[in-house]
């Protein structure tokens, strides 16, 4: 979190940062059309999240427009299924099942208005129900508003790939989140049909998929073995000690993110500075516009006007200026 608090600690760094911090001071150009290096990425870190905006808009709309054309899916009474999920669920949603003939996988889309997309494949009828419940699951869990955020976090860090490790870490949470609230009191004949079912989905699709939506199976090895081995051993919640040390880990580990900022160290020599002059060994004196400051007999500055700490000292001019002095 990019935020200073009251306990933060200041950690300067000698050549690192102070090097970093020169060459993005540092001007390119010609007379008053010289700018510093770090205007310049500030400029194309600007340039690249709004043309991320607009190319990920323009997708949007795209595809807005192809799914209008798609026709409901009637392979079987699919809004009797969805009944029948809401309540299990207790919910009263109303989801569109379209038919898309451009996607490979089933998926879920759209916030306000949230539609299921089936591919072409002949599923059966409780593998229909599998599919429907699962992206159910993930609009009530309120995936999409996650998936969209993690895209957003996207478009602004663009040049930082840990965003989008962030956001291939995050797709596989949810899908595992969303198994557990379907599987968690299956049996072992529903998990296998599920599985299968998942499967099933995997050899009718491809690696290819859009971030628009959240697909119900892709076709990566490590993500389907772990959602296997999940589903089947019920490897869902980490108990006892290992769970309590990973809450603990995970609490440090973020308290200590925000409360240590480093900064680049500068040795800088403040000219023309005095100590605060005191009333007793210190006058001021009136020049034409100005006046002089002394302290102890020794002149130390001038200024043009009186501010604060100076109000107070004794003010003297050629007319009143005592013969001690």
């Amino acid at each position: 979190m990019p935020f200073e608090y009251n306990f933060t600690i200041t950690l300067f760094s000698r050549n690192v940062l102070t090097r970093l911090r020169d060459l993005m001071v540092y001007r390119v150009g010609f007379g008053t059309h010289a700018v510093t290096i770090g205007r310049i990425l500030l400029l194309i870190w600007m340039a690249g999240a709004v043309s991320g905006v607009f190319w990920y808009a323009g997708k949007y709309i795209y595809f807005m427009h192809v799914i209008r054309k798609c026709p409901g899916y009637y392979k079987c009474n699919v809004d009797a299924v969805i009944g029948r999920i809401n309540r299990n669920y207790r919910k009263s949603k109303e989801f569109e099942v379209l038919l898309v003939s451009g996607i490979q996988t089933p998926a879920i889309f759209g916030l306000l208005h949230p539609k299921i997309l089936m591919p072409e494949v002949d599923y059966l009828e409780k593998e229909i129900y599998y599919i429907l419940c699962h992206e159910m699951l993930h609009y009530y869990r309120h995936d999409l508003i996650v998936k969209v955020l993690c895209e957003l976090l996207c478009i602004i860090y663009w040049w930082n790939p840990v965003v989008f490790l962030l956001r291939k870490l995050l797709s596989r949470v949810l899908e595992l989140r969303v198994d557990f609230l379907l599987t968690v009191d299956f049996s072992n004949e529903e998990k296998i049909d599920y599985m299968e079912c998942i499967i099933k989905s995997m050899k009718a699709g491809g690696r290819k998929n859009t971030n628009l939506v959240i697909p119900f199976a892709i076709l990566k090895r490590g993500i389907m073995k772990q959602r296997f081995n999940c589903i089947w051993e019920n490897h869902w919640i980490i108990k006892g000690k290992k769970g309590i040390l990973i809450v603990i880990s995970s609490c440090l580990l973020f308290l200590i993110s925000v409360s240590f900022v480093v900064e680049p160290w500068y040795e800088v020599d403040i000219p023309n500075t005095f100590d605060c002059p005191g009333q007793d060994d210190s006058y001021l004196l009136e020049k034409d516009g100005y006046y002089e400051i002394y302290v102890e007999n020794e002149k130390v500055g001038e200024v043009s006007e009186i501010t604060e700490p100076l109000i107070g000292l004794k003010i003297y001019n050629k007319e009143n200026f005592p013969n001690e002095k």
